[in-house]
């Protein structure tokens, strides 16, 4: 096997590692600030929100890229500690807006620090352009999977 198969072969493996550590390591800071349980999954959710609300469970799901029945445990979780708030679509009753709540709100600025140091520290030894460039490919990578 030449080394750029093997190059291959390893990076679904180092993919996976780094955004365990990533995931792991923003959870366990945002968990530590808030107090209670605070996963990088909620963070990536209210992220959506902060940009978008209301939205539909199907539109997070989109935009996260998870499954409707995972998000729902998940929104359920974070409804129960006031991160989200449901309210019933005007046009159609049986959908449910999601939207982030207040405590999501006061917190954000926060997490946003919390979650930049967390990531900066990982990409310390990384140049701007390199974090720039690294971004833009695994952005590549994941269009080129959805489109497939």
């Amino acid at each position: 096997m030449n080394e750029f198969n093997q190059e291959i072969l390893n990076l679904p493996v180092n993919l996976y590692r780094a955004a365990i550590a990533i995931r792991g390591e923003i959870t366990r800071r945002l968990t530590q600030a808030f107090g209670e349980e605070f996963t990088a999954d909620y963070w990536f959710i209210l992220n959506h929100l902060f940009t978008a609300n209301p939205l539909t469970q199907g539109q997070l799901a989109e935009l996260t890229n998870r499954d409707r029945a995972s998000l729902s445990r998940t929104i359920a979780c974070m409804e129960r500690i006031d991160l989200v708030s449901k309210t019933v679509e005007p046009f159609d009753k049986r959908k449910e807006l999601i939207s982030p709540t207040q405590t999501a709100i006061k917190f954000k600025p926060e997490a946003e620090r919390i979650v930049l140091e967390a990531v900066g520290q990982v990409m310390q030894n990384l140049k701007p352009i390199e974090v720039i460039e690294l971004n833009r490919m695994l952005g590549q990578l994941f269009e080129n999977i959805t489109k497939g």
